[in-house]
Order: C-alpha cells, then sequence, then structure tokens
C-alpha cells in the first residue's frame, strides 16, 4: 500500500495572527501619524488668529491715542471764537449759566479827591476827642457849674511836637474829667512821677497855689492864640516864675498836695481865658 506525502508543508495557524508585539508597534505609528496631521492641520488656525489679533490691538491704541488728544484740545477749541463774532452778555450768560453777569446799570465815573475820604487813625482820636469835648461841655452848661469855652480845639498837626502830653501816658491812669464841679482832668501815677510842660511858654505861678497844693501855671502863644496850662498837687515844683520853659521839659514831681486824696496830676487848659476840656485839647493837637 503506498504512502500518501504533501506536495507543501503548511505554516502553523498562529503565524497568520500578529503577534502583540507588532500589534504594539502599529499603534504607536498610527497614533504618530495622527499626531503630525492634527497639528498641520492646527498650524494655520494659530497663524491665522494672530494675524487678526495684531490689528486689532493696534486699531485699540490709535483710538485711546485719539481720545487724549480730544480730552486735552476740547478745552482750548471750546474757549475759541472766531474773530468778528462777538457775543453779548446774554449769549454767555445762556451758554454758561453759572456765571454772575452784572453790567447792565454799570456807568463810568470820574474819581477825584473830593470824591472819597481817607483818615487816619489819629484824626479819627482827634474826631472822637473833640466828640466827647463837646458832648462833656454841654453837660457842663446844663449843669449850671463851670461852663466850657466854645472854641475850635485844633490848634497845631498832632504830632508835631509843639503841643506835647504832660506825663508818659504809658503808666497813667485817667481819672476824673472835666464836669460842673472838676474844672480839669486828673491823671493818676507814682509819686514822684516826672510832669512835662504841655508847650512852650513862660512860668507865671510856680508853688502853692490855693487848693491846688504845689502848682505850676504855663503861658503860652500857639499859632496867635493864648493858651494857659495848669499842673496841680505836685510834690516838687522845679521852675521858677518867669522861666521860659520849651515844650515837653520837666517843670516837676507828681505828688499829692493841696486838697487831694492820691498822687496825681490835676491838669487844666484855658484858651484865651476860657475853660476847655484838656484831653479833648490834648487828642486834638498832641496826637
Amino acid at each position: 500500500m503506498a504512502e500518501h506525502v504533501d506536495a507543501e508543508p503548511r505554516e502553523p495557524e498562529t503565524a497568520a495572527t500578529p503577534t502583540p508585539a507588532r500589534r504594539s508597534l502599529r499603534q504607536a505609528t498610527r497614533a504618530t501619524k495622527d499626531r503630525k496631521t492634527n497639528r498641520a492641520a492646527r498650524a494655520p488656525r494659530t497663524a491665522s488668529f494672530s494675524g487678526v489679533r495684531k490689528p486689532l490691538r493696534n486699531v485699540a491704541i490709535l483710538a485711546m491715542v485719539g481720545g487724549l488728544v480730544a480730552t486735552v484740545a476740547l478745552p482750548a477749541y471750546a474757549a475759541w471764537n472766531p474773530e468778528g463774532e462777538t457775543q453779548t452778555i446774554e449769549q454767555v450768560a445762556a451758554e454758561n449759566a453759572q456765571s454772575l453777569i452784572v453790567a447792565s446799570d454799570v456807568a463810568t465815573t470820574d474819581l477825584s479827591r473830593s470824591s472819597y475820604a481817607a483818615t487816619t487813625s489819629e484824626e479819627v482820636a482827634a474826631k472822637k476827642a473833640a466828640a466827647a469835648a463837646a458832648a462833656r461841655a454841654a453837660a457842663v452848661s446844663s449843669g449850671g457849674g463851670a461852663s466850657l469855652a466854645s472854641v475850635d480845639l485844633n490848634m497845631v498837626a498832632p504830632g508835631s511836637g509843639e503841643i506835647r502830653w504832660p506825663l508818659d501816658m504809658s503808666t497813667i491812669t485817667i481819672g476824673r474829667g472835666i464836669s460842673s464841679y472838676h474844672n480839669g482832668v486828673d491823671l493818676l501815677g507814682a509819686g514822684g512821677t516826672p510832669e512835662f510842660s504841655a508847650a512852650a511858654g513862660t512860668v507865671r505861678v510856680a508853688g502853692w497855689y490855693y487848693g491846688y497844693g504845689n502848682a505850676v501855671v504855663v503861658d503860652h502863644v500857639i499859632n496867635g492864640v493864648t493858651v494857659s496850662t495848669l499842673y496841680g498837687h505836685m510834690s516838687d515844683v522845679l521852675v521858677s516864675v518867669g522861666q521860659y520853659v520849651s515844650a515837653g521839659q520837666i517843670i516837676g514831681l507828681m505828688g499829692s498836695t493841696g486838697i487831694s486824696t492820691a498822687n496825681h496830676l490835676h491838669f487844666e487848659v484855658r484858651i484865651n481865658g476860657g475853660l476847655v476840656d484838656p484831653m479833648g485839647w490834648l487828642y486834638s493837637n498832641a496826637g
């Protein structure tokens, strides 16, 4: 019996099925190709987006610069008014409701020295003193006692030095003034305070003088007007009768002689023999 032999030998069936190693290699190759394909597909989009973004940024910058220029320039253009285009007050007021314009009744006025007055503090003090003197004179006259002469108290320029205060007033207290029973003003201070002649003149009284105690009377001629001043209650008299004294010269020391209860200067002023307010006379002339 003859033996059967196959003409071609067959490969094992397992050769037709891929091994795990080959399958992994194929999958890796395919994944690499897919990634390259996706990257190539996305690249045009990225380039396209960046190309659009740059113009947009430039447009935004130009818009911001234009806005800044407009903000700076608008106020200047708003205030600009072409030549020849004048505006009335009503038009200006209508454009700016917060402006207060008052020009309807304005009229030009020429100023002259007679149209206004400039008063110094010395002039004000002199006017006040004169008014006070006038009030005191009226009070004295109505009281039936000593009467004040109705004369102009202004004799020299205040502060000229021709008429001076009889004391250093920085340490003096002004006491009782002129009245129906008091012919002068009492200026209170410390005993021994120097007393000065109020103006240049000749001493007529120097020594004890009735109720004035130790006193000095000086006769003056000021701008042709006869004036006499009296200084009462001195502790010491430093001048003599007939002596010529200058304005501001020491003539005695303050005391409390005669009818007196404290150290003080009793000061009187008479013009052409008539009694006047001594403080008003001093303010008007000594300053």
